[in-house]
């Protein structure tokens, strides 16, 4: 086997994948999901569930469901990334739903992408179209390589823990002011489109969200600088929630950052 494609063209791969994948989808949801889903992957519906074997019961549904990715990152080490974009699932009888997606790929010993995570939330139609990220628009950031002795006492295990207890001890507003990376962070929650640090807060501070990380399932890339938690936040206020944490670790700082949070409320 050849090296895996790193920098620009690894991005550029996984970009082809998720068109490709999107493509499929069009002819058969389910096989779609099949073909794409890694073998240990993990899907929300609505908590945590692994994914081949909630697909392979699954008939193909009578509506269509289109996506396309507007955003993607990958590793330093061009193994791990994720994509985000919109939705838009359209009924047999002609009505539509809206909404965002977040996925985390994986790259296998064959370099072929597969989908590690697969979730996302709903929210009212946008008032314009986010633009399409296309794979020829491919550009990966160089960002410094993590310095060897953080790998060694792994260090982003130590970060995800402390903001998991944050969580149960003061809720995710105090704990997005430690962790979260102001630029870059975005949080999705179900009914709302997403948003950035500021909207984030200020929607925590009125909607306070605390509870204890129940986690599905851990992983991270070969370098660790980018790293994620699945799992069922169990709410203080009888509200639970099924999510996901991605974790990019950030030079500028020596330490990982909160890049993406994402929860769905559970029935209740």
């Amino acid at each position: 086997m050849g090296r895996c494609a790193t920098g620009s063209a690894a991005l550029k791969g996984l970009l082809e994948a998720e068109y490709d994948f999107a493509r499929a989808a069009r002819n058969s949801l389910r096989t779609a999901f099949l073909e794409y889903l890694a073998a240990d992957s993990l899907v929300l519906e609505p908590k945590p569930t692994p994914g081949p074997a909630f697909y392979g019961t699954q008939p193909d549904q009578p509506g269509a469901l289109a996506w396309y990715p507007a955003l993607a990152e990958l590793a330093e080490s061009d193994d791990l990334g994720f994509t985000t974009g919109p939705w838009v699932y359209t009924a047999a009888g002609g009505g539509q739903s809206h909404g965002h997606f977040l996925s985390i790929w994986k790259c296998d010993a064959e370099c072929r992408w597969r989908v590690e995570f697969d979730g996302g939330v709903s929210h009212a139609a946008p008032v314009s179209a986010e633009p399409k990220l296309e794979p020829a628009q491919a550009v990966a950031f160089d960002r410094a390589a993590l310095p060897p002795g953080l790998i060694a006492e792994d260090a982003v295990s130590r970060a995800i823990l402390d903001f998991q207890r944050a969580l149960g001890q003061d809720g995710i507003a105090p704990g997005l002011r430690t962790y979260a990376r102001t630029r870059e962070f975005r949080f999705y929650i179900d009914g709302s489109m997403p948003m950035g640090v500021a909207a984030a807060n200020r929607y925590l501070t009125e909607h306070p969200i605390r509870g204890a990380w129940q986690e599905a399932a851990r992983g991270r890339s070969s370098d660790s600088t980018l790293a994620y938690s699945v799992g069922v936040l169990n709410g203080t206020r009888r509200q639970s929630y099924a999510g996901v944490q991605i974790w990019q670790y950030g030079p500028r700082v020596a330490n990982w950052g909160l890049r993406i949070l994402l929860l769905n409320p559970l029935p209740t």
